[in-house]
Order: C-alpha cells, then structure tokens, then sequence
C-alpha cells in the first residue's frame, strides 16, 4: 500500500490505527481517574510502539540523508526500549516480584549502552550487517533472561485470591515477552518488516485488548453501583464535614461538593471560572487523600458519617 512516498504494509497500517484506538482509549481512561498513574504507563508504552512501527516505516532508507548506520541506531534504539520498558513498567509494583525488582533496573539499564555498542562494532568492522546482527545479541539475552526470570516469579508464590485475579495478565506478558524473542531471528535472517511487525506487535495488542476489556467490565459494574447510589441524596453538611476530615483545601472542597452533586468536570470549570485542567488536578488531589480511585467511591465516602 502506497501513502506518499512510502510502501506501507496493510499489516503495519492496521497496525498503527489500532494502537491509535488503543492510545485514545487509554487516555479516556486516564482523564476519568487521574489519580491512576499506572495508566500514564500503560499511554507511554503504546507511544512508543507506535513510534517504533512509524520509524519501522521509513528507516533504515539508504536514499535519506541520515548516515545509515545512524538509521540502524535510532530504530532499533526505540524497538529495544520498548522490549526493556515493557517488564520493568508492568511488574514495578508487582508484589510478587517486588524481589527481582532490582534486577530488573539492572537489566533495563543493558539497553542504554547499545548506540555506544553500535557506533563501536561499526568503526570496527566497517559492514552494517554484521554491526546489526553482532549488536542483536546482547537486546536478545537481555529478553531471554528477563523472560526466564518473569515465569520463575509468576509461578515461585503460592496462589493467593489477589495474585490469581492478577495471573491471565502476568501470563499475557510473559507470552509477550516469549513472542518478542523470536524478534531476534526474524531481524537476524531478513525475514521482512512485515514478520517483524507480527512479531513486535501481537503480544502488546492483545495485552491492551485485555486491559480495556477489563475496564469496560468495570465501567458497568461501576454503573450499576451509581443506580443504587443515585437513591441516596446528598446531604450537603456530610460532604462538607467530611471535606474538613480530610482536610480539603477550600477550592478541593467546592469540587468535591460539585462532584457529589454529579456535575461534570466541564460543568464545575465553568462554575468555578477554572480550567478543565486545573479542575483535573483538584479531583486527583481529591482522591489521593480520600484513598478512593473513582467518583462512584468518592460519593460513597464523602456521604457517610464517619
């Protein structure tokens, strides 16, 4: 497929749409709990996947101005951060792996050398393809171990009701980890930049397919709970009462009271002459010191007598 100047891959096209859809979905998510920083994760992640498979498009391009070898770096540099970021951002505040932490800042640090490596194996051999297939072997044992050390702590604890809750995404990621090693020979034999695409692509798709399930799920179990809420009224002196508990600060208490009224953020920014922004910040504040991660939690709260 032709767009511009550029073959593209149908593979590649849909591709990059979905992790446009996936991109947007995530934000959505965001913007309705900011006090969910795992998330802003989740957004950095499909930004550089989507980054990756749009340089994957036009480099390496002997035709550029750009020294190839320089090419080699920058896309690579990109497809290797992702595969170093992805455990490290996914298992970070994992309990059960909270004793390989360590070890893996450890090995996402492997990945910061590899333009060094680069330019270095180049001066030396002076050939570009044996550079690229040379400097695959470190990014490769990097995902090789970290793949072996994600199953020994997925399957070392005994399963407990949070860690099985937890397992079908522990195993996606480590499907996926186990899908980007085949990465390695697809570059190394010249299999194409469509296999490569599958390859890189799959896990992470189907990874976010899953987390969006889930918070779709949620969003209606939480729609539920808001029908039997909307039975309560809201009493105003509650709210304000509770508002001084958690020691709100005067404008954190004007929202907290607009949102118990169920107003919108652009309704409460328009009432308080702020910005969407600003309204964000106060509901992420908000729920940081009422410990609540939705608004459905926070009407619940904030109308009970404590």
């Amino acid at each position: 497929m032709q767009i511009g100047c550029t073959e593209v891959s149908p593979i590649t096209l849909g591709v990059i749409i979905i992790e446009f859809i996936f991109l947007g979905a995530h934000g959505v998510y965001y913007l309705e709990r900011p006090s969910d920083k795992e998330r802003l994760g989740c957004i950095f992640f499909v930004i550089i996947l989507l980054t990756f498979n749009i340089v994957n498009i036009h480099l390496p391009d002997p035709f550029l101005d750009i020294p190839l070898y320089l090419q080699y770096v920058l896309r690579n540099g990109i497809g290797f951060t992702a595969i170093t970021y992805f455990p490290y951002k996914f298992f970070r505040n994992k309990q059960i792996t909270s004793d390989n932490l360590n070890g893996k800042r450890k090995l996402f640090l492997l990945t910061v050398p590899y333009p060094f490596l680069f330019i270095l194996i180049f001066s030396f051999f002076r050939d570009l393809e044996i550079t690229h297939k040379l400097t695959l072997f470190i990014p490769g044992i990097n995902n090789l171990i970290t793949v072996v050390m994600i199953g020994k702590t997925i399957f070392k604890y005994p399963i407990t009701n949070q860690i099985r809750n937890n397992l079908p995404k522990e195993i996606l990621i480590l499907s996926t980890m186990i899908f980007w090693l085949f990465l390695y020979p697809a570059e190394g034999l010249s299999w194409g930049k469509a296999t490569l695409t599958i390859f890189f692509n799959i896990g992470p798709t189907v990874l976010n397919g899953f987390l969006l399930f889930n918070w779709i799920k949620m969003r209606r179990i939480e729609q539920i709970h808001l029908r039997d809420l909307i039975l309560l009224s809201t009493n105003n002196e509650t709210v304000t009462l509770n508002c001084q508990i958690y020691m709100f600060s005067e404008r954190e208490t004007e929202v907290a009271v607009l949102l118990s009224h169920r107003l919108k953020r652009q309704q409460i920014a328009d009432k308080l002459f702020i910005s969407i922004r600003t309204v964000d910040k106060h509901i992420e504040r908000i729920f940081l010191k009422t410990g609540v991660s939705s608004r459905e939690q926070l009407f619940e709260k904030l109308n009970t007598i404590l």
